[in-house]
């Protein structure tokens, strides 16, 4: 029992997600960061929905996902913030990472993201506008994050195993693709499916 209850507090987190409070003044300071490029650029910005669903690796995510035709659908965009890195890290993304999402936002609004680099100078000139730090990314130690499982598919050839990963796995499924071995040449064929840490 006592071995059952040591493995249990190893899989939960330490860090616990961000409170309603702390989402509620991320919410309020990226919605001042947007109005400030507003102010800053001379530009009118409409509003963007921020959540608190990001999940991994990444402090924040600003994302535009297409429903329907990618030309004649709606575009859906948003801002995402990982919970846990915020809470673990509460000030410094803060300072950091809610202007280096809302540039994102803003170079996309201004430029559209399909004619810009993501870190760009489109958006470095943002970030120097509000006079943030124009890192691409931290280095924040994870430890008591709870990691997003990544889910990997065992293939077959004539001469090794392969793992292949979610999107080429669908594609094999849903008669979209076809993988070779790089050695033997032969196609490779599914075999299982095994899930593993991120």
């Amino acid at each position: 029992m006592q071995q059952q209850n040591s493995l249990m507090n190893q899989l939960q987190p330490d860090i616990q997600p961000l409170s309603s409070e702390q989402q509620q003044q991320v919410v309020d300071e990226t919605q001042v960061c947007i109005k400030r490029a507003e102010l800053l650029l001379a530009i009118h910005i409409k509003p963007v929905e921020i959540n608190f669903t990001l999940k991994g690796r990444a402090a924040g995510m600003y994302r535009v996902k297409h429903h329907g035709s990618r030309f004649f659908g709606r575009e859906h965009r948003e801002i995402r913030y990982n919970p846990y890195i915020f809470s673990k890290y509460f000030d410094d993304n803060v300072k950091t990472t809610i202007p280096h999402e809302v540039a994102h936002y803003v170079s996309d609004m201004i430029y559209g993201l399909k004619n810009i680099r993501p870190h760009g100078k489109e958006w470095k000139t943002i970030m120097q506008t509000f006079g943030a730090d124009a890192s691409v990314t931290a280095n924040y130690d994870l430890s008591g994050i709870p990691q997003r499982k990544k889910s990997l598919y065992s293939y077959q050839c004539n001469c090794r195993e392969h793992q292949l990963g979610p999107v080429r796995h669908n594609k094999i499924k849903n008669n979209r693709g076809q993988y070779y071995c790089k050695h033997c040449k032969q196609t490779l064929l599914f075999k299982q499916a095994d899930t593993e840490l991120a």
